[in-house]
């Protein structure tokens, strides 16, 4: 099968375009005949040595959230069946530790994820635990399938944790991104006000090309606004109430906590563009601010935002759909911030 080969983890010029053997499906797996998937920052991290991974085994394939199709099935899985149309959802728990037992498996101690602790979807098989295998729905085709798995469950999670009512008023900053676009629409369908702030043109287009249901009711081009608090307390007198942090850009974190009023929230889900930003810790117990960070999704969230999806609730955000054989020049797009969504890649053409 083809497939995406690291041949060592010290950067993209290590990417390979090689030929690998079939994996068949182990006791609990699910063996997939992958479509599509997708290139995330979290392949980036681990190309380039950010994600610690001295016992990976080489060639490694990436590859976080494919979408395909059910080409074998290991003999204790249930519930699917040969040519069924399926996703991965990308962080796989243990589902025996604490939080797993409590229902919070995003938080699972023993997590690993599929392309980045075990081979990923950047080939033309890939064999997963059946428990991290959805079913796509309908309505929905491959690319948007791998466009909605790795964000808006996410989204979802996130803003359930930071306790996301109808009365709030949400800054999301990194609007435009995959993650971003994903929280302005699930906050609007959860009800809040939205305000989305974003820096890339084609992003900015996007965001204002949504459907009103989903629709921000401001949007803000930081790169012409940097000074952008006004243009926000000018729409919410009384200040942001939950301010979603997707990329952590140090300039637009100190502008962001300008909007937020007494007893915010803050919710960090990235940190690509930072990682270490300033905080008053004066300002911040004065205020009653809560902070809290979110790096994953429940089971329970990935099925409803997979369901949000498949109601044509929201919109999945494609910056672009790629061969598989353009993956590197997909990541430098990634790192250069170039993209105002998903990149997806396309693995197959001949899968139904």
């Amino acid at each position: 099968m083809p497939a995406v080969l690291l041949t060592r983890l010290s950067g993209l010029d290590d990417i390979e375009i090689g030929t690998l053997p079939v994996p068949s499906a182990a006791q609990d797996e699910v063996l997939i005949r992958v479509a599509t998937v997708a290139a995330n920052h979290q392949d980036i991290n681990l190309i380039t040595g950010r994600i610690p991974s001295p016992n990976l085994p080489l060639p490694h394939v990436p590859g976080l959230d494919p979408a395909g199709v059910v080409a074998g099935l290991g003999p204790s899985v249930r519930g699917f069946e040969i040519a069924d149309r399926v996703v991965v959802k990308p962080p796989i728990a243990c589902g025996q530790c604490g939080p797993c037992l409590d229902g919070e498996d995003d938080a699972c101690e023993r997590i690993s994820s599929v392309g980045i602790h075990r081979p990923g979807g950047m080939a033309g098989y890939v064999a997963v635990p059946g428990r991290s295998v959805f079913a796509i729905p309908d309505t929905l085709g491959f690319a948007e399938a791998t466009a909605v798995s790795h964000t808006f469950p996410v989204a979802l999670t996130l803003l359930r944790k930071a306790g996301i009512n109808a009365t709030d008023t949400v800054l999301v900053n990194g609007a435009s991104g995959a993650v971003g676009s994903a929280v302005v629409q699930v906050a609007r369908v959860l009800g809040a006000q939205v305000i989305a702030a974003a820096g890339n043109e084609q992003g900015l287009a996007w965001l204002h090309e949504l459907p009103e249901s989903v629709a921000p009711e401001l949007i803000i081009d930081y790169a012409t606004n940097p000074d952008f608090a006004p243009l926000v307390r000018a729409t919410a007198p009384a200040g942001i109430s939950l301010y979603v942090e997707t990329a952590s850009d140090p300039a637009l974190w100190t502008e962001a906590l300008k909007t937020l009023g007494r007893r915010a929230r803050i919710a960090v889900i990235g940190s690509h563009a930072g990682p270490i930003v300033e905080l008053n810790n004066n300002w911040l117990f004065r205020q009653r601010v809560t902070i809290l960070g979110c790096s994953g999704s429940s089971l329970a969230a990935y099925a409803e935002a997979l369901q949000i999806a498949g109601d044509g609730l929201v919109v999945p955000n494609i910056d672009s759909i790629l061969p598989l054989n353009e993956v590197a020049g997909a990541y430098r797009r990634l790192m250069q911030r170039q993209n105002h969504g998903k990149i997806v890649l396309r693995v197959a053409d001949d899968v139904s």
